[in-house]
């Protein structure tokens, strides 16, 4: 497993990261009628992210909302979370039903007492603002608990998941967040060509979420309903193909390919998931032509 360097923060991430939202939540949403749906036991989610470790992943991100994955993660990492970076979130809960979300100055520390109190841990490495808009960030409410957090010791570093590019923007401008979550696939590129080289210009980190674009390029893929992804994934499909590997190696490489992007965190509930994705953190050369060959066809040269 390679590592990269999380911006000014100083962190070295593993470059495939776990995403704990479907050890604890049922997901993905796209997915309510298939089996699959539903999240894993107790055992194999803590089986998971063990497993997870011993192939040299050392970035775990969770958050209140997924439900039990903090509950899980904290009893996962009991004596070995001196070896791993855990980031949570603050700002959204999710009742079972749907999601509820406070940025305000006083939830910041109750969000955080929970998280540290189940993770069982006295600190996290960083805590992240849960899906923060550009109103929220620029609001600074949120950040300005958050760094009270910081100065108690129970958070090294700052930063912020996002669902905008707007958002991102913003986080990038205001300049007090350590790093940024942002969605970047094959299928949404929409970050690329702004917030990736503003980030990496200013040091702050990339974390990118969504990597396989919740499950699509993946072999859920003949799932899609929309004909017209789907033919996308399947030109995808073929290219992979010709490159000897599978389509999600084939899109983590993509998103490996930016030299902006510190890690990427995947979320599976599946031990053959975890071993195919460390995959596609061998081989610097055959990411880095994915990389050129996927830029090359979008701009046409």
């Amino acid at each position: 497993m390679h590592h990269r360097r999380l911006g000014r923060t100083e962190l070295l991430v593993s470059e495939i990261g776990f995403g704990a939202l479907e050890i604890g939540r049922n997901w993905p949403n796209w997915r309510r009628a298939f089996d699959d749906f539903q999240k894993p036991s107790d055992s194999e989610a803590i089986r998971l992210v063990h497993q997870a470790i011993g192939l040299g992943i050392d970035l775990f991100d969770t958050a209140p909302a997924y439900v039990d994955s903090e509950r899980l993660l904290g009893a996962a990492l009991r004596g070995k979370r001196k070896d791993v970076v855990v980031a949570t979130k603050c700002g959204e809960w999710f009742d079972g039903t749907a999601s509820k979300y406070d940025y305000s100055y006083e939830e910041v520390f109750r969000f955080v007492e929970s998280s540290l109190r189940n993770l069982q841990t006295e600190f996290v490495d960083i805590l992240q603002i849960h899906s923060g808009s550009e109103e929220v960030i620029r609001r600074g409410e949120t950040m300005a608990a958050m760094k009270v957090v910081q100065q108690q010791g129970k958070a090294r570093f700052l930063g912020v998941s996002v669902d905008s590019e707007a958002a991102a923007l913003a986080a990038v401008e205001v300049g007090d967040y350590d790093c940024i979550q942002v969605s970047y696939n094959l299928l949404n590129r929409v970050v690329e060509s702004t917030v990736l080289p503003l980030a990496k210009q200013k040091d702050i980190g990339i974390i990118v979420k969504d990597g396989l674009n919740t499950g699509r390029l993946s072999g859920k893929s003949r799932d899609v309903p929309d004909e017209s992804v789907r033919s996308k994934i399947e030109r995808f499909q073929s290219r992979a193909s010709e490159t000897q590997v599978s389509l999600p190696e084939y899109a983590l490489r993509f998103v490996l390919s930016h030299d902006a992007v510190s890690s990427v965190i995947v979320g599976t509930k599946r031990s053959d998931h975890v071993i195919a994705n460390v995959a596609a953190s061998r081989n610097v050369e055959l990411t880095m032509s994915i990389g050129l060959r996927e830029r090359t066809e979008v701009t046409g040269n």
